[in-house]
């Protein structure tokens, strides 16, 4: 589990624990509702943590997916929960792209506290759909050589 996971392409290893693989970070308040009765944020918290950050990331980033009159869906979400966090505060919610598929691509995610500690991390798989149709279709070649650079990259970013 806290392995570093391989990319596509052969490319290193990322440690999704590190803030430093993450060229995209937000920056969340957390709110008194996030607490539930143990006192700490919630999984849910932590769930629309990393849903804002992969969504943000891809309207921001993958824009051209969108231009090239596609769109995505997540078909899978996967969070680990590593350490508790507390009201109030900020934490930072990162997104990168981890690995290259058919039809999909694979976010990798991360959460980390106030301090800076990581306390959480997951996976989203990201389906490319025609929106007409509303199936998957594999991804268009001139795109997937965009999305294997920033998989492939030190901080999930395109050059």
């Amino acid at each position: 589990m806290n392995a570093p996971v391989d990319v596509a392409g052969g490319s290193p290893a990322v440690d999704l624990t590190d803030a430093g693989s993450f060229g995209y970070l937000t920056t969340e308040n957390l709110r008194f509702q996030d607490v539930d009765a143990n006192g700490h944020v919630n999984n849910v918290a932590f769930m629309a943590f990393i849903e804002n950050a992969r969504v943000l990331y891809i309207k921001e980033r993958m824009r051209f997916i969108e231009e090239a009159g596609l769109s995505v869906v997540a078909a899978h979400l996967e969070l680990d929960l590593r350490r508790q966090m507390f009201y109030p505060g900020n934490i930072r919610a990162g997104a990168r792209l981890m690995e290259i598929r058919r039809s999909s691509f694979v976010v990798g995610q991360a959460i980390f506290d106030q301090s800076g500690a990581c306390a959480a991390t997951g996976h989203a798989v990201v389906v490319v759909i025609d929106p007409a149709s509303g199936r998957s279709r594999p991804i268009p070649e001139d795109i997937r050589v965009r999305l294997v650079a920033a998989a492939g990259s030190r901080d999930g970013l395109f050059g």
